[in-house]
């Protein structure tokens, strides 16, 4: 897939979560909140750091530390966002789990990109 077409899905893919981050906690299932809350940030957060690497050509270590560094303060901004509303709140654990993500997805866009070329 083409550059612009991962950064169009990380635009999309975005605010997708913030939109999700948006929904009242009284309407999303208590079992989702309390049994697979982390490991469901983990995995929203790989595809948010698969699709950052992926959008950049330059894969450098260097490169892959600020996407990761800038998908982190997404995550917090995330977090932040999520304690205005409603019946949610902010949890530093979610960062944490959204941090873990971050790293997989993009470690794994770094190799799967790498085997393309």
């Amino acid at each position: 897939m083409k550059i612009k077409s991962y950064q169009n899905l990380l635009i999309i893919y975005g605010i997708i979560i913030l939109s999700v981050s948006s929904i009242p906690g009284h309407s999303i299932p208590r079992f989702v909140l309390l049994s697979w809350d982390k490991l469901l940030h983990i995995i929203e957060y790989s595809f948010l750091g698969f699709l950052s690497v992926s959008s950049f050509n330059d894969k450098s270590k260097n490169q892959i530390i600020i996407i990761s560094i800038v998908c982190l303060c997404f995550a917090i901004f995330d977090e932040i966002w999520q304690s205005f509303i409603p019946g949610r709140f902010s949890s530093g654990l979610d960062v944490i789990a959204d941090g873990i993500g971050i790293i997989i997805g993009s470690i794994f866009a770094s190799r799967y990109n790498s085997n393309k070329l």
